[in-house]
């Protein structure tokens, strides 16, 4: 599997900070919440009733529990509702993309 660089800061894509940063600074002053150890799911920002809300693609957050964390499907989704998509109740909560 090839490595890709960034062109921004010369890291590792993915695991670079320039996603967080680019939201960052985007949103200007609110303050995001972003789900730490998954960055390279991180899709972008979303205005959600005059919030912006960081957005993750759901599928990756579960590939990377499975292989980061040794968790089977079922368990990732488990680990998931429970630990990371449930706990955020905040009106500036991430929103997770489950593509059609």
């Amino acid at each position: 599997m090839e490595k890709t660089i960034c062109e921004n800061c010369g890291e590792l894509e993915g695991s670079c900070a320039c996603r967080r940063r680019f939201c960052s600074d985007f949103s200007g002053d609110e303050k995001l919440v972003f789900i730490d150890g998954h960055d390279d799911a991180l899709l972008g920002v979303a205005e959600v009733e005059g919030d912006t809300r960081v957005v993750y693609d759901h599928g990756a957050v579960i590939r990377r529990l499975m292989r980061r964390d040794g968790m089977d499907l079922e368990g990732a989704e488990e680990f998931f509702n429970c630990n990371i998509e449930g706990c955020n109740v905040s009106p500036s909560a991430p929103i997770f993309l489950r593509p059609c």
